[in-house]
């Protein structure tokens, strides 16, 4: 690889790291070429991204970046996960890929607003909610009482309607 092919997957690794609000550094062991176009698949639903690139060059992309911490990791065969939306999103889906398989890709740290965290622990940020699981708890909450209060404000007439079905029912006369 030239010095400017160099530069330029450099750039490109700076330009992700500059978008991404979480990477993690994963190792992969014989993944085929479908399973790692599966993973690309599923982390790009959920607007991530996966990439390999050469240590060395990803050691450069991380200095002077927030992401410097990982460089630690970059040591021996490297895949790299970006995320651009939901980190817990895209933490889950990496998580739940290695779980299903565990000898061909295996997590070795990941770093999210500054904290860096190892590999097992990834595995604990992937048990958070995500964004849209929160929102979906936070809009049931605030809806509570909205619900409660219509099913109040109707409950007077449920109950004369109930009356008059029950006085029908029985065979009494209406007078």
């Amino acid at each position: 690889m030239n010095a400017e092919a160099k530069a330029e997957v450099i750039e490109g690794l700076k330009d992700r790291i500059g978008r991404a609000r979480i990477a993690i550094v994963a190792e992969p062991n014989g993944l085929s070429v479908a399973q790692v176009t599966e993973l690309r698949k599923k982390i790009r639903e959920i607007e991530g991204e996966y990439k390999i690139a050469k240590n060395t060059l990803a050691l450069r992309a991380f200095t002077s970046s927030e992401f410097e911490p990982l460089k630690e990791m970059l040591v021996g065969q490297t895949a790299l996960v970006f995320g651009y939306g939901d980190p817990v999103a895209v933490a889950k889906q990496l998580v739940d890929y290695t779980k299903d398989n565990e000898e061909k890709l295996s997590i070795k740290g990941a770093l999210l607003e500054g904290q860096l965290f190892a590999g097992k622990d990834v595995s604990q940020l992937a048990k958070l909610k995500t964004k849209d699981e929160l929102r979906a708890q936070l809009l049931s909450v605030l809806s509570a009482p909205a619900t409660q209060l219509v099913r109040l404000l109707g409950e007077p007439a449920n109950q004369l309607a109930r009356v008059i079905k029950a006085r029908g029912d029985s065979g009494a006369p209406a007078d």
